[in-house]
């Protein structure tokens, strides 16, 4: 069954892999729009304000954090849940700075993302 609300979750990485496994986890119930860079994601992401982001840190262009700290400056208030393989606890210190819902690391639990869809959009 398709979320009937208009707003899509956003995912936003650039492993190919990353991006197919949210589309088995969350693609029959949401609409998903598939972003694999950091510039792309600024525009989009300000055009459609979504409920929800799922964002990797490391992708091109703007990074993750930069994408973070981009959409908290023109006050787009979308709910981020960090999705990445970087362990350093300075990204996820700064990242929490930007008052992210969720810093995940990969690889992810299906249940965990299927909540985290679940309580932030309905």
């Amino acid at each position: 069954m398709k979320n009937s609300q208009e707003d899509p979750i956003f995912v936003v990485d650039d492993d190919q892999g990353i991006l197919e496994s949210f589309d088995a986890m969350l693609g029959d119930d949401y609409h998903l729009i598939m972003i694999d860079n950091g510039t792309e994601a600024i525009q989009r992401i300000g055009d459609q304000n979504p409920s929800l982001l799922f964002l990797d840190i490391k992708i091109p262009g703007s990074n993750g954090l930069e994408v973070l700290a981009n959409l908290r400056e023109k006050g787009i208030d979308t709910q981020v849940v960090v999705v990445t393989a970087l362990a350093q606890d300075y990204y996820q210190e700064t990242a929490e700075r930007y008052g992210v819902y969720k810093y995940l690391h990969k690889p992810l639990d299906v249940n965990e993302i299927q909540e985290i869809a679940s309580a932030v959009v309905h």
